[in-house]
């Protein structure tokens, strides 16, 4: 139980980090709504990182689909309004977030059910 709190804390910290340095900076989304954003898909990431059909695949692939799942949730988020978002920025974002996941689950690896 300690290692999922550990890494939901360490998710939700390389996403606000990932996605203040992108959609902040680039977008000029406020902060709050990123830290907002955050949320869900720390959630979402967790959930993907933890799939048992996922484990068997190698970190890089696993790091490619949190990066896209990331990118197309921020993207859904910036149709209604409450984000603005450029292809730019959401593929700077997707490749952040493959980078961070990868180094991530180096050190947390998936945990078993």
């Amino acid at each position: 139980m300690q290692q999922i709190k550990s890494q939901l804390l360490a998710k939700y910290v390389l996403l606000v980090i990932t996605g203040l340095l992108t959609l902040t900076l680039f977008d000029s989304n406020p902060w709050w709504k990123v830290l907002i954003y955050a949320l869900p898909a720390t959630i979402l990431n967790t959930i993907l990182t933890n799939t048992s059909a996922l484990r068997s695949w190698p970190l890089v692939f696993i790091g490619v689909i949190q990066g896209l799942t990331a990118a197309l949730l921020f993207y859904l988020l910036s149709l209604t309004g409450f984000f603005r978002a450029t292809f730019g920025t959401l593929l700077g974002f997707a490749l952040l977030i493959l980078l961070t996941e990868y180094l991530l689950t180096r050190f947390f690896p998936p945990t078993s059910n």
